[in-house]
């Protein structure tokens, strides 16, 4: 916008440059420059936005068992491929950094800031390639010396946690996670576990669950893809939210279910409508589906429904679509049921207007169980 503007301004005195006198067109666009500051704001500070974006800092396993096969592929083999793609993801004002430990070095201090904070991911993927597994398994330091580097800092951070195995340096990392959480950084934490035995695994999802992150499991090249494509999709799904204020789940969702009723079809089965409303001005062109569940298939978190949908289509026993031209309405899904089977249903919101994606999921209702025939969420009857 701003060059659109500065054109128009060297066409226009160009035009009418017989009228000024050389004093007259320089205070003419001295004038025109002032008027524009607060349109130019973005060109002249180019990583001031309204809502930052939460910075990535990695802590990556570098210890000598890292250089174990998991599959075909040894672990920091898996580790370099999977978290480059990751970063290549993420938007180009995201600065990304990395803390390693191991890395040639012996004892229980080798954790180290390899990478601090910077836009620039060819830099990030430099340093990640030198990595050379060799050296222990201090989490606990790692996450102490993330805490140091992070003090100071006021901007979101998203820690990512790579490891193939617990801490092995009797430190304890829940209580640093809770000194970390304790200085008032905004911070959350997931952990990526490579081939980690069941007792390991139970730890590191109590230290995701306790840095308000989700925990991945990985046995092998899929799964650390299909963990890399989840974290990218919250990261979407995320900033859409923030950016449209509203959030991706429960009523506040720009997708809620209403109500349903109940019409009998015969003997054996009945007829439902399910009403939903909707609205999400930012939206050009959108979609609604209808995932309709029932008994013998996994039940489906709300937040993952979008992305598990396509990977396990053997979850949803039913899907309806329809694309309102609106950006805000109601609208409602008619389907029939076996009766005394329960059916459960949950709405996603789609934009259409680039790569489809989810920006809006709805409470999960159980037909029948949830509220009352006629009546809506809240208003349920316990």
């Amino acid at each position: 916008m701003s060059s659109l503007i500065m054109r128009k301004i060297q066409i226009f005195l160009l035009r009418h440059s017989y009228r000024f006198s050389r004093m007259g067109i320089l205070l003419f666009v001295a004038y025109w420059y002032a008027l524009s500051l607060p349109i130019f704001a973005s060109d002249l500070f180019p990583g001031s936005t309204d809502s930052e974006e939460r910075a990535k800092l990695f802590v990556l396993d570098a210890s000598g068992s890292m250089n174990e096969y998991l599959g075909i592929y040894q672990k920091i083999h898996l580790a370099k491929k999977h978290v480059k793609h990751y970063v290549d993801g993420l938007s180009e004002r995201t600065t990304v950094g990395f803390i390693a430990y191991g890395n040639r070095l012996p004892g229980c201090q080798s954790s180290r800031l390899y990478q601090p904070f910077e836009d620039d991911k060819s830099k990030f993927r430099n340093k990640l390639y030198g990595l050379t597994p060799s050296g222990a398994t201090p989490l606990a330091e790692s996450i102490r010396v993330a805490g140091t580097y992070l003090s100071g800092k006021k901007r979101p951070v998203e820690l990512i946690l790579v490891t193939d195995g617990i801490e092995s340096c009797y430190g304890d990392p829940e209580k640093e996670l809770k000194i970390l959480q304790s200085k008032g950084i905004d911070f959350r934490m997931n952990i990526i576990g490579l081939g980690l035995k069941p007792e390991e695994r139970a730890a590191m999802q109590s230290l995701a669950k306790l840095g308000k992150g989700s925990y991945f499991n990985v046995d092998g090249d899929g799964d650390f893809q299909s963990a890399v494509e989840k974290l990218l999709h919250q990261e979407t799904v995320s900033k859409i939210s923030e950016n449209s204020g509203s959030r991706p789940t429960g009523n506040s969702s720009p997708i809620r279910i209403l109500n349903w009723e109940r019409t009998k079809v015969d003997e054996n089965k009945n007829g439902y409508t399910v009403t939903f409303e909707f609205d999400h001005p930012g939206l050009k062109d959108r979609c609604i589906t209808m995932n309709l569940k029932s008994p013998g298939t996994d039940s489906l978190k709300p937040t993952q429904l979008g992305k598990l949908r396509p990977e396990n289509p053997e979850k949803v026993s039913r899907l309806e679509t329809v694309c309102p031209s609106q950006s805000a309405g109601r609208g409602k899904f008619s389907f029939v049921a076996v009766k005394g089977i329960g059916t459960s249903a949950v709405l996603e919101l789609w934009d259409m207007s680039g790569v489809p994606q989810v920006v809006g999921i709805s409470q999960e209702v159980q037909i029948g169980k949830d509220f009352t025939e006629g009546s809506g969420p809240d208003h349920s009857e316990n």
